[in-house]
């Protein structure tokens, strides 16, 4: 009997040893879920869109000094097959939706034009990190497609990597690494522990409350369908078992809208509806108790789901402030992902010799929309009073004319406006 290493050494783990994320099974059915919820459930849906809205809804424009290079990624951005302009918010759409993106990289060697393609995230079998940083994704194996079952291998593409891997990738990743020959692609994840090796859906934690808010609701309009409903109920007085069957036959059907109906004391017809207790104000506040649950879980205030019948203008400007850091944050993410795809466009332009050096160094940066509209009015009172209070303190030595240039600077700096330089 031989002994030594095996060659999959790097998936086996110790059994007490517990890894970050959840298991592929649970992955790939949160992927499904999400997808469903997204595409057929309108909760779901305005959950993962109202981000997107916010963060790219405006559209993405780029700032660089150096006009080759901004050349380069422009065109880059409007190649035909990439087509950023209008692919790019869907991609941000996916990345909610998913917890990741995919995105293979061809690069033409004597243009040095990069092409994205797109592979579903629920085709990835195995995200593969550095043996010695599990932060960092080196690889990604893919599930075998087409005939041949399992004996079929699947794809290995390496994950796009800043700079020179070279310089930061230890031995061990790097042998890891040169095992992936099926191309480059970028991998961006988000809702991820630091040790976890797959993304997770912003919707993960609300599919089962999503879901059941739904149901409750079709329950109630089927509730209220039978409570508007009726029936009409008639006595016929003193009549036995072969009269009413006959009755039956020539009046089975029920009068249509403003008919006329004539009948005897013998007859009596009444209108009967269903008393179903519990009523609609129960109904009601239990739904309400969920999209509070459910909304305030994943962050997003209830006037923006059409509930505004609790707030006021001041109430509602006070509650919008954590949604908007949320989806801030969101767009920290998206800005990185854009300006990785612009540096490798910079690279491998460079790389074929179509850009020079200084135009490499000099860099391109994306321009995103402001998350929320400034409020023009409060910004103009707020500078006329600081101006005014600066103008006073200047003029009384009480502070130097330097100082009142920094506090204006970071004032207009709250506002969005850069004035140094």
């Amino acid at each position: 009997m031989s002994a030594g290493i095996d060659p999959d050494e790097r998936i086996w783990r110790p059994l007490g040893e517990a890894r970050g994320g959840v298991s592929p099974y649970t992955h790939a059915r949160m992927q499904a879920l999400a997808y469903e919820l997204w595409l057929t459930n309108l909760m779901g849906q305005r959950l993962i869109e109202i981000v997107t809205d916010h963060v790219v809804g405006e559209g993405i424009s780029w700032h660089g000094e150096d006009e080759r290079a901004l050349s380069a990624v422009k065109a880059f951005w409007a190649d035909p097959v990439n087509q950023m302009d209008i692919r790019f918010e869907r991609l941000v759409s996916e990345l909610g939706i998913f917890g990741e993106l995919l995105l293979p990289a061809a690069v033409s060697r004597f243009e040095g034009r990069v092409r994205l393609g797109y592979v579903s995230p629920r085709l990835i079998e195995e995200v593969v990190t550095d043996p010695d940083n599990c932060a960092l994704p080196i690889g990604v194996v893919l599930r075998p497609r087409g005939p041949g079952g399992a004996a079929r291998k699947g794809k290995r593409v390496k994950t796009v990597l800043g700079g020179d891997p070279r310089g930061y990738l230890s031995a061990s990743a790097q042998r890891e690494r040169a095992r992936f020959t099926d191309g480059e692609a970028f991998l961006f994840q988000i809702n991820k522990a630091s040790d976890a090796a797959r993304g997770a859906s912003d919707l993960l934690a609300a599919i089962d409350w999503i879901d059941t808010y739904e149901r409750f609701i079709f329950d109630a309009v089927e509730r209220a369908r039978l409570q508007n409903s009726f029936i009409y109920d008639v006595t016929l007085k003193g009549a036995g078992p072969e009269k009413i069957a006959e009755w039956l036959a020539e009046n089975g059907v029920a009068p249509k809208p403003s008919s006329v109906r004539v009948h005897n004391e013998k007859e009596e017809w009444q209108a009967v509806s269903p008393d179903l207790k519990g009523g609609e104000s129960g109904a009601q506040g239990i739904a309400k108790m969920m999209r509070g649950l459910l909304l305030g879980g994943v962050g997003v205030p209830s006037h923006w789901f059409a509930q505004g019948e609790d707030v006021n203008r001041a109430s509602a400007e006070s509650m919008d402030q954590p949604t908007l850091k949320k989806m801030t944050r969101r767009q920290r993410t998206v800005r990185h992902i854009l300006q990785a795809m612009a540096d490798k466009q910079l690279e491998e332009a460079h790389r074929a010799g179509a850009l020079p050096e200084e135009a490499l160094r000099s860099g391109v940066s994306p321009v995103l929309p402001e998350i929320s509209v400034r409020d023009t009015d409060k910004m103009s009172e707020a500078l006329l009073r600081v101006s005014t209070a600066l103008e006073t303190a200047t003029a009384r030595g009480w502070m130097s004319d330097d100082a009142a240039g920094r506090l204006i600077t970071h004032l207009a700096g709250q506002f969005g406006v850069n004035m140094e330089g």
